[in-house]
């Protein structure tokens, strides 16, 4: 049952992050909107690196190529964009509570990310394959 769990758990993490970079690859204009609306500086050149660290990461995590390489770049990631998108400064309310769901929904992902990166991959992935 473990080498399914692990594989399975690869999938759920990985998944949100493919879908985010196909999108945006296939949608290169609300991508650049979405990265500009950060202010991040050169933001053409931003959509670039997110997209490929989207779908490069997601893919290593999914197949269990390199695992721990992609979880580290997927989990970098999610902490610089939740810093960056879900600050709560000068937000009350309902606003602010929501940001602060979706922070801590993201340190969970970066929990998921953490335990591929101590532990591996599993036995169903790439890396143990070829092994």
């Amino acid at each position: 049952m473990m080498e399914y769990g692990s594989l399975v758990a690869r999938l759920c993490l990985s998944l949100v992050f493919l879908w985010s970079g196909v999108s945006k690859l296939l949608d290169p204009a609300g991508g650049k909107a979405e990265v500009a609306a950060l202010g991040v500086p050169a933001p053409s050149l931003f959509l670039v690196l997110t997209i490929a660290c989207q779908i490069g990461g997601g893919l290593m995590v999914l197949l269990g190529l390199w695992a721990w390489l992609g979880a580290l770049a997927l989990l970098g990631f999610t902490v610089v964009a939740t810093v960056m998108a879900h600050g709560t400064s000068g937000l009350s309310g309902k606003e602010r509570q929501q940001q602060i769901t979706t922070s801590l929904e993201h340190l969970a992902i970066v929990g998921g990310f953490l335990l591929v990166v101590i532990h591996g991959s599993g036995p169903l992935s790439v890396d143990t394959w070829f092994r």
